[in-house]
């Protein structure tokens, strides 16, 4: 890494995965780096009100990825933790993103629902939430990721490891 060129994790996955989990974990073991979290940059942006429509949340995912593009070329290291489950997201991603490394987490829905820290699936369950990605909004898994994380099977220092090798190499 130049003092010119940053690098970019792009931890993705469905609701309730462990994205945030992992991306706050990472942080504490790459110093300097920016974590940006999907819900938190919705908020900080006033994208609440928008859509959570598939079209809505490709807008969204572009913007997040200029924007780690944008703090990526200026030398900085950036956790991106996000749903933004699109193949043009991702390729996109690939082609003009520094050091750009895309991590999957891979969960059983089962999994994921027992976590629900939203109480995302419970909401969807009960008919107050709609356009649920993965659910009721179709989504794009990951076609070639650099890393697949299990996060049902592994610890989270199991996963933040396997990160950093992937930072390394």
């Amino acid at each position: 890494m130049t003092a010119q060129t940053g690098r970019v994790f792009w931890i993705t996955g469905l609701s309730g995965a462990g994205k945030s989990t992992l991306a706050r974990a990472l942080q504490a073991r790459l110093p300097q780096s920016i974590l940006l979290d999907g819900d938190e940059l919705r908020a900080v942006l006033g994208a609440t009100a928008s859509g959570f429509d598939r079209q809505s949340r490709l807008e969204l995912a572009r913007t997040y990825a200029r924007l780690c593009g944008l703090l990526a070329g200026q030398g900085h290291t950036v956790i991106m933790a996000t749903i933004s489950l699109f193949h043009e997201i991702h390729a996109w991603n690939r082609e003009n993103l520094p050091g750009y490394r895309e991590i999957f987490l891979d969960v059983p829905e089962e999994v994921r629902r027992r976590r629900d820290p939203k109480g995302l699936y419970a909401a969807a369950q009960a008919g107050s939430v709609r356009q649920m990605a993965g659910a009721e909004t179709p989504v794009d898994l990951p076609q070639a990721p650099h890393l697949v994380l299990h996060t049902a099977c592994l610890s989270l220092e199991e996963c933040v490891e396997a990160v950093l090798r992937l930072a390394d190499a």
